[in-house]
């Protein structure tokens, strides 16, 4: 295996994103951005959106400037208050500049406000420049100006013109869906480890055979480890193959909300049937079957994203036999045992943690400006891949929070998460657990607790358990369905109960 400073020595710069998008939050990030953001993620299209509620005064940061880089578009939401932000001209300046030295593609979107009054610089575009006059460096405001014009004077969408709001997102995703291609995604190749993890989920798929009958592939691992990637990268380079396709995020979010169901059954059959949602007549879940016999000789390609309950999947595939021959259902889950239902049709690949190169990798690459390790930082490196336990969630966070920090604070970092984890982690790892059942709650913190070792013996721990009154055969099991434990057979002393992935989560529910 290859030391961790030689293969991140020449790291090419990446494009991590398709779109970044661009807009002045208080004027659209709760509406038509949140809508666009929406559409761009319902299509599988790797989008940058800044969350910061609050207005800036510090200079644009360095992640900002980098993800702007690393983006193939810049989908530039100009608003009445645009340019009263100073945030947002210089993100515009950059914008502009990489579309001249990266090939970014600027596409503007002018949100109920008139072109000309941005070229021009009137009414609130002006007086905004004015305030800037009195407060900003007459060369930096005048770069701001000539940033601005030539920005608007590129064609782009004008919400006043171009249609109903719902309809402009849906345009504005599908052409830059058109853009990017088939498989346009520069996540295929910059995503450590992704490659033959994708390879070992086609070969379930079994892409080369004209199959008779619809089946189901379920990723399926723990919080965090990778699995909606995966299916994104997948589906975005095997759709082309299908006569329709669709990608349905978030389906436990969405599938809790009120008419989730009926919902999630509307974008499935518009995406397959390529009509809009409200023309969609389903009454009721039960009602589905009349509906589906419309795309019954259909082949398609449909990817449930974070599925959690068996109704979801009664909602979305039924037996199965809603589908054409040759279909493949893909589906992300914690929990395997949803598959068992569909028998031999179905195949489950258990995502692996990253390997300790991979994890070193990854982690480098976000907790070093330019990917590579600085001298004397190679233990504390370790020991905070050795903290992650391989989780990527664990590793972009971590990463992220401890770029640009000294030694003495990564040390006292890395000991205070061992105490207490990072809320971003916290929250992902924390749903496995909260999903189980009372006993299986006190059986997985039992384990977690008291056998300390890395792995113990199997029939050991059942014992122990079942004489402290737990049915410790299936209490494990469905551990062992949501990926909270591993048995394994290492051909020494028979089976073996893996719990180190439980210890990071017991870390997160204290």
């Amino acid at each position: 295996m290859a030391s961790t400073s030689t293969s991140l020595s020449s790291l090419p710069s990446p494009r991590k994103y398709d779109v970044f998008l661009s807009f002045r939050g208080a004027d659209t990030r709760n509406g038509f951005v949140d809508h666009l953001y929406s559409a761009l993620h319902q299509k599988v299209i790797f989008t940058f959106k800044d969350d910061m509620k609050l207005e800036r005064g510090e200079p644009i940061s360095p992640a900002l400037l980098n993800a702007i880089e690393e983006s193939r578009f810049a989908v530039v939401v100009f608003s009445e208050n645009y340019a009263s932000s100073k945030w947002c001209l210089e993100e515009l300046v950059k914008i502009l500049e990489c579309q001249k030295t990266r090939a970014l593609t600027v596409l503007p979107v002018f949100y109920q406000v008139d072109p000309s009054d941005l070229r021009r610089q009137r009414g609130r575009v002006g007086a905004a420049f004015a305030k800037h006059e009195r407060d900003s460096s007459e060369e930096k405001v005048q770069r701001w100006r000539n940033a601005l014009v030539e920005a608007a004077n590129i064609s782009g969408w004008n919400s006043e013109t171009d249609g109903p709001e719902a309809e402009l997102v849906q345009n504005i995703a599908i052409r830059i869906l058109d853009r990017l291609g088939d498989n346009g995604s520069s996540i295929l190749e910059d995503v450590v480890g992704l490659h033959p993890r994708i390879a070992k989920v086609m070969s379930l798929l079994e892409m080369e055979l004209d199959l008779d009958d619809p089946c189901i592939i379920g990723i399926c691992g723990m919080g965090g480890i990778g699995k909606t990637t995966i299916a994104k990268a997948v589906y975005r380079q095997i759709r082309s193959r299908f006569p329709a396709s669709c990608y349905l995020a978030n389906v436990r979010e969405v599938a809790d909300g009120k008419h989730g169901l009926e919902l999630l059954q509307k974008y499935l059959l518009s995406d397959i049937l390529s009509v809009s949602d409200s023309d969609i007549k389903i009454r009721n879940i039960d009602g589905l079957g009349m509906v589906m016999n419309r795309i019954r000789y259909k082949r398609v390609l449909v990817v449930l994203d974070d599925v959690d309950h068996s109704n979801q999947l009664d909602a979305l595939v039924g037996t199965l036999d809603w589908f054409g021959a040759g279909s493949r259902i893909i589906i992300t889950t914690r929990n395997s045992h949803l598959l068992a239902r569909y028998g031999p049709r179905s195949h489950v690949y258990n995502v692996e943690g990253l390997n300790d190169w991979e994890a070193s990798k990854l982690f480098c690459c976000k907790a070093f400006c330019n990917n590579q390790p600085t001298p004397g930082f190679e233990h504390l490196i370790k020991s905070a891949v050795d903290y992650a336990k391989g989780v990527p969630l664990a590793l972009r966070v971590l990463g992220c929070f401890l770029i640009g920090r000294k030694v003495n604070e990564w040390q006292s970092a890395i000991h205070r998460l061992r105490q207490e984890p990072d809320p971003d982690i916290q929250k992902v790892l924390k749903l496995s657990y909260d999903g189980l059942g009372h006993e299986e709650k006190e059986i997985f913190l039992d384990i977690a607790c008291f056998f300390t070792r890395y792995s113990q013996e199997y029939y050991t721990v059942v014992n122990t358990l079942n004489a402290c009154g737990f049915h410790a055969d299936i209490g494990i099991r469905v551990l062992e369905d949501k990926t909270l434990v591993t048995i394994r057979d290492n051909m020494i002393d028979n089976l073996r109960i893996f719990v180190v992935l439980a210890k990071l989560i017991l870390v997160a529910l204290n």
